[in-house]
């Protein structure tokens, strides 16, 4: 009898302390497909970047793990140029390749030690050339060819580059 009292006093006690005390910890497991998104007000182009710069991306939709948001829409992260050839002459194309680095967390998870959740996974594009043009006109010389340029209105596809384990809050 007394360990039956005891039971009941040990559930009692644990229904009164808050939820926050059992953190709850998803696994985001690697490869793991998410969206995102570029800076709409930055202009992702080959002549105005250059190798090794840092480009602002945000997350486009929830990552959600069964069924529960996991981190929100909106998260910041950083992508980074891997490649930049600038458009030149006679004609010739920009060219551009953009890494998906990290992305931090938003919402009621967060990945230990503030950590980033590491994403793979690129973009690129190549501008239009104009070398034809530039031959048949002796002023073609100096026309250059298109940069390449990243469209900041559209979604991308990263994935999550290892498994990460995220504690709410």
């Amino acid at each position: 009898m007394r360990k039956a009292i005891l039971a009941a006093l040990a559930i009692l006690a644990m229904a009164a302390v808050p939820a926050a005390v059992f953190a709850a910890k998803v696994i985001v497991p690697e490869g793991t497909e998410i969206k995102v998104r570029f800076d709409s007000a930055a202009k992702v182009d080959s002549g105005k970047l250059e190798k090794g710069a840092s480009v602002k991306i945000v997350l486009a939709e929830d990552i959600k793990i069964g069924g529960k948001t996991i981190v929100e829409k909106g998260a910041g992260g950083t992508a980074v140029v891997e490649d930049a050839v600038k458009a030149s002459r006679p004609g010739d194309p920009g060219k551009i390749k953009i890494t998906f680095a990290d992305l931090e967390t938003k919402g009621d998870y967060k990945a230990a030690l503030n950590g980033k959740i590491r994403l793979a996974g690129s973009v690129s594009d190549e501008g239009g050339g104009r070398k034809i043009i530039s031959w048949i006109f002796i002023l073609g010389l100096f026309i250059k060819g298109g940069q390449g340029e990243i469209d900041t209105a559209l979604d991308y596809t990263a994935t999550i580059a290892e498994s990460i384990i995220l504690e709410s809050n």
